[in-house]
C-alpha cells in the first residue's frame, strides 16, 4: 500500500529510527561503543524522536481513537511509554537499556508501518487525515508532561 501524503513525513522519520535501533543493538556489546551510541541516541531522542511521538499522539493516535480504533492506539501508546522509560534508563547511565531500546524501537516502527499507518489510511477520510496531520505541522503541540519537555 502506498503511504498517504499526510503520513509520509512520519514514515520518512522511521528510517532514521531503524538505523539508530540497529546501531544501538550492535553497540550494546562494546562498552566504549555503547557509551557513544547512548549519547548519540539521547541527542537524537530530544531533537527527533520525542517530538515525533508527541506529534503522533496529538494527531494520528487521537484521530484513530476518535474513530474507535482503541486497541491499536493503546498498543502504540504502550510502545511510546516503553521507549520513554528506556530513554530514562539511558539518561541515568544504564547502558543495559541500549539493546532493549533498539529492539523496542525496531518493533515499534514495524508496527506503525505495517499496521497503524495502513489502518489510518483505511479508516480515516483522506481529507480528515491531511487536516489532522497538518494541524501540528504548522502549530507544534505543547505538552504539560515534563518527560516530553526534557532535552
Amino acid at each position: 500500500m502506498q503511504r498517504a501524503e499526510a503520513l509520509r513525513d512520519l514514515s520518512r522519520e522511521h528510517h532514521e529510527a531503524l538505523v539508530l535501533a540497529r546501531r544501538s543493538r550492535t553497540a550494546a556489546s562494546d562498552p566504549a561503543g555503547a557509551q557513544a551510541q547512548a549519547a548519540h541516541l539521547l541527542e537524537r531522542w530530544a531533537v527527533q524522536f520525542e517530538p515525533h511521538f508527541v506529534r503522533e499522539e496529538n494527531t494520528l493516535l487521537s484521530a484513530l481513537a476518535q474513530a474507535g480504533q482503541t486497541a491499536p492506539v493503546a498498543l502504540a501508546q504502550e510502545q511510546h511509554t516503553t521507549l520513554r522509560g528506556l530513554v530514562q534508563r539511558l539518561r541515568s547511565g544504564d547502558l543495559q537499556a541500549l539493546a532493549a531500546w533498539g529492539e523496542a524501537m525496531d518493533a515499534h516502527v514495524r508496527f506503525e508501518e505495517r499496521t497503524l499507518f495502513p489502518l489510518a489510511q483505511a479508516v480515516l477520510d483522506p481529507t480528515v487525515l491531511t487536516d489532522v496531520m497538518n494541524r501540528t505541522a504548522h502549530n507544534p503541540p505543547s505538552s504539560s508532561n515534563p518527560e516530553r519537555q526534557q532535552p
